[in-house]
């Protein structure tokens, strides 16, 4: 259920805080913990909770209470061991070394904040509120449906990656994007918007 990406994946770095601009978009920088150091530390999950569908790659995201309905690309890790962001500005993207959403875990998607010519896919991702939908199509012609539980800001300097990334006894969902203050010096936002959403139907 969790996938073999624990196994694969045990000694590369996660590069998850996501720095955005509008000159760069989202970047990613090493995390204050290894994939390794995760996963032992959450360890595997006592029980389900909940239903949980089978391994299918996502295809199309849409979130109506923002107006989101875009398509999927895969993200992997990158030369510097550092998790990939989404190179477009209007499409988002799943980190494929974690679960398939809808799986048991957290399912990982990243999405830009902005863009050189304004707003872009997550622009308004700070909006949803607990009890929203977010409805995910899958490559196996099934949708997973997500009910918003939970919206975080955290400081890029102390990004939980244990909380986002680890073990997890249900269907999770994670949306990320930039927030908080633009530093015009450094070309960053300061802070990391994280939505936590659990599956309901699928």
């Amino acid at each position: 259920m969790m996938r073999a990406y624990v196994q694969q994946s045990l000694l590369v770095l996660l590069g998850l805080v996501l720095l955005g601009s509008i000159a760069l978009g989202l970047k990613a920088i090493a995390p204050e913990a290894t994939l390794d150091e995760v996963i032992r530390e959450g360890g595997p999950a006592a029980a389900v909770r909940g239903s949980v569908l089978s391994e299918s790659p996502p295809t199309r995201l849409r979130i109506p209470a923002i107006g989101v309905d875009t398509s999927f690309v895969t993200l992997g890790i990158d030369e510097n061991r550092e998790i990939e962001v989404p190179k477009s500005f209007t499409e988002v993207g799943w980190y494929e070394y974690g679960p398939t959403p809808g799986e048991l875990g957290p399912a990982v998607v990243l999405g830009h904040v902005d863009s050189y010519e304004g707003p872009a896919v997550f622009f308004s991702l700070g909006q949803l509120r607990a009890g929203d939908r977010i409805e995910i199509d899958r490559e196996d012609g099934s949708t997973a449906v997500f009910e918003v539980k939970t919206s975080e800001r955290y400081p890029q300097s102390n990004f939980p990656t244990s909380l986002v990334y680890g073990d997890i006894d249900h269907a999770g969902l994670r949306l990320i994007t930039c927030s908080g203050s633009y530093d015009y010096q450094s070309l960053r936002y300061d802070q990391n918007l994280v939505v936590y959403a659990e599956l309901v139907e699928g």
